[in-house]
């Protein structure tokens, strides 16, 4: 039932990141909703990779639909998931500077993978056309997740550590 849930909001992001999203852009910046979305079930869900699964299909997806290249975003998604399985373990999921941490790094790893495969397979944008947009990418895809964080993490954990133990 949970893989359907996430399915459903993985479908809606693929379905507003080229057709809404690009209304509601920010001097002419948009979050990949994709990659939010990756980064944030990734990082709170602990037992199941419910953001490599959806990440990589639906990057599938939007390298056809959208990318003179397929392969670039899927793989680029992976890898990051991935990274954020490693940090995963040395973080507390409770906490939403960590969040902002993961996302920040993600985020920029992304864009450097996705424009070194891109670079691969002959796109001749450069590095520096990519990387100014990137920051701003970044405060934009931040108000995203911390948005989107604050509503799944009450799903999530139920109830909160405690920290004081005698």
């Amino acid at each position: 039932m949970r893989y359907l849930r996430i399915g459903a909001v993985f479908l809606t992001a693929f379905l507003i990141q080229p057709s809404l999203l690009n209304i509601i852009n920010i001097h002419g910046y948009t979050p990949n909703l994709i990659l939010c979305m990756t980064i944030l079930y990734t990082f709170l869900y602990e037992e199941d990779i419910y953001g490599v699964i959806f990440g990589a299909l639906f990057g599938v997806l939007y390298d056809m639909m959208y990318s003179n290249v397929i392969g670039p975003m899927p793989i680029s998604l992976v890898l990051v998931a991935i990274g954020i399985v490693v940090i995963r373990e040395l973080t507390n999921i409770e906490n939403i500077i960590n969040m902002w941490a993961v996302s920040v790094v993600s985020v920029i790893a992304y864009y450097f993978m996705n424009w070194g495969l891109h670079h691969l397979a002959g796109n001749p944008v450069g590095f520096a056309v990519v990387f100014q947009q990137v920051p701003y990418i970044v405060l934009y895809s931040l108000v995203i997740i911390t948005v989107m964080y604050k509503i799944l993490i009450k799903r999530v954990i139920r109830h909160h550590r405690d920290r004081y133990v005698r």
